[in-house]
């Protein structure tokens, strides 16, 4: 209950302090013990998703993917959580599932910066007519992005 949820709550300050002291192993440990006691918190789904995707070891860009997919679930269209997700897809070259949660984190966060994350995912497929539309998704979100300008632009 509230117990539960306050723990994971200062797990997580823990985690964000230890990751400030330059300790990933240790913010990560703190963030999976804060979704232990509490699997609901998005904030731990949210940092343990997000360092497992930027970590380069064995099996944490897959781990990522199932955090993130779990948090998903209870909030469907949480755009850090689909960015997370998006992060550790990339790393793992699944492009296709990349784009897809980058569009729908830009969408569901009107945030500019994953609209041009999937543009750029979609040029890579070669979907140039899906990368225009994400680049000026990207425009309607921030007019003031200069990276989906310069990249329609090319276009």
């Amino acid at each position: 209950g509230l117990f539960h949820g306050q723990l994971a709550s200062a797990l997580v300050t823990r985690g964000d302090d230890a990751l400030r002291s330059g300790d990933r192993t240790a913010g990560v440990r703190y963030y999976r013990r804060a979704l232990a006691f509490d699997p609901h918190s998005n904030r731990a789904a949210d940092r343990l998703a997000f360092y497992l995707a930027m970590r380069h070891g064995a099996g944490d860009a897959h781990a990522a993917i199932d955090v993130a997919t779990r948090a998903l679930a209870c909030v469907p269209g949480d755009a850090a959580l689909l960015a997370d997700r998006g992060l550790a897809e990339q790393r793992l070259g699944r492009w296709r599932e990349a784009e897809r949660d980058f569009g729908s984190a830009g969408a569901s966060g009107r945030d500019a910066r994953y609209d041009h994350l999937a543009g750029r995912l979609a040029l890579r497929l070669g979907h140039a007519r899906e990368a225009r539309r994400f680049f000026s998704t990207a425009l309607q979100h921030d007019p003031t992005f200069g990276p989906a300008r310069a990249a329609l632009a090319q276009r």
